[in-house]
C-alpha cells in the first residue's frame, strides 16, 4: 500500500503536465510509497504521455466538471492514507513527497511553499506575492487557507468533511473554501517552508486581469457558502489591509526599486479587477 496519493487535475495543458510528471520521477521517496492520480477533466487525449510513467501513475477521465469535481474523483479511487494535490503546471522539489511523508499527521491540513518560476515577469510575481502576503496576514485567523496547487492531509479527514466543493466549477475559491470549513470543524492548518513546488504559470496583462476578476467572482460563492455553513469571515477588507498590501513590495530586499514600484502598483490593479469581477458576480 502506498502511503502518498498525488491528486492532479489537468485540462488541455499536456507539455506542461509533463514536466510536472517528470519532476515527480526524481522524487527521494521511495517510489513503492507513492502513487499519482491524474485526472483529465474533459481536456485532450493523454495516452501517448501515460506510456511514459511506471505503474503507479494512473491516468483516469471524467467528463469537464472542474477542478474539485476533479480533484474529488481522483481521492476517491486513491489506495494512500494521504492525499496531496498538486497542479499540472507545477514542478515538486526533490524532497517534496519526502517532506509531506514526514511532517503529516491525522487532524492537520499541512501547506506547502509555492516559488513562481517566472521571477522576470511581473505579473506572475504579483500574483504569486498576493498569496505569499495573504498566508501572512490570514495566518491563525479564519480566513487562513492554502492554495491546492500544494497542500496535502489524511484521507481520512479529507472524506470525514466531503471534499472539495464542486459548486465552484473553475480553479478559484475551492481550495479557499474547503481550507476555512476544515478549520471550522476542528482542522488545524499549519504552513510548512520546506515543502516546495515551483509554479510555471506565465501571465501577460490581459490575463493577469481576467485571473484576478475570476478571483472576485468566485468570492461571491465563496460567501454565500460560509454564510450557508455559519462561517463568520471578514467580507469587506479593511484599509489597513490594502495599506500593508501595497506595501509589502518594499520589505523585499532582493528586490530592485523600480520592480518593487511595479508590484506594488499590479497589486493595486489586481485588486481593483477582484473587485470587478466581485461585482460582475453578483449580478
Amino acid at each position: 500500500m502506498p502511503a502518498i496519493a498525488v491528486i492532479i487535475p489537468t485540462y488541455n495543458r499536456r507539455e506542461a503536465l509533463k514536466s510536472c510528471l517528470d519532476s515527480l520521477k526524481t522524487q527521494t521517496l521511495n517510489p513503492s510509497l507513492w502513487e499519482v492520480i491524474v485526472v483529465n477533466d474533459g481536456g485532450c487525449d493523454l495516452e501517448e504521455i501515460s506510456l511514459g510513467y511506471g505503474e503507479n501513475f494512473r491516468f483516469i477521465r471524467q467528463e469537464n466538471a472542474g477542478p474539485a469535481k476533479a480533484r474529488n474523483f481522483g481521492v476517491s479511487l486513491a489506495k494512500s492514507q494521504i492525499i496531496t494535490f498538486l497542479d499540472d503546471d507545477c514542478q515538486a522539489q526533490p524532497t517534496w513527497l519526502e517532506n509531506i511523508l514526514n511532517f503529516s499527521k491525522e487532524g492537520v491540513l499541512l501547506g506547502g511553499r509555492v516559488i513562481n518560476s517566472y521571477t522576470e515577469n511581473i505579473y506572475s510575481e504579483a500574483s504569486q506575492l498576493l498569496i505569499d502576503f495573504l498566508y501572512i496576514y490570514q495566518q491563525n485567523t479564519p480566513n487562513q487557507f492554502f492554495t491546492s496547487n500544494n497542500f496535502s492531509l489524511y484521507k481520512s479527514d479529507f472524506d470525514r468533511f466531503g471534499g472539495f466543493d464542486s459548486t465552484f466549477s473553475t480553479s478559484a475559491g475551492e481550495d479557499r473554501e474547503f481550507c476555512v470549513r476544515l478549520h471550522k470543524n476542528g482542522i488545524n492548518l499549519v504552513f510548512n517552508p520546506q515543502i516546495i513546488i515551483e509554479h510555471k504559470h506565465s501571465l501577460d496583462l490581459w490575463k493577469f486581469i481576467k485571473l484576478h476578476k475570476k478571483y472576485g467572482k468566485a468570492a461571491v460563492l465563496f460567501q454565500k457558502s460560509a454564510k450557508e455553513q455559519g462561517i463568520r469571515i471578514d467580507k469587506k477588507p479593511k484599509l489597513n489591509f490594502y495599506r500593508k498590501l501595497f506595501y509589502y513590495p518594499f520589505t523585499l530586499k532582493h528586490k530592485r526599486f523600480p520592480t518593487k514600484v511595479a508590484l506594488s502598483l499590479s497589486l493595486a490593479l489586481s485588486q481593483f479587477c477582484v473587485a470587478w469581477g466581485f461585482f460582475e458576480g453578483k449580478r
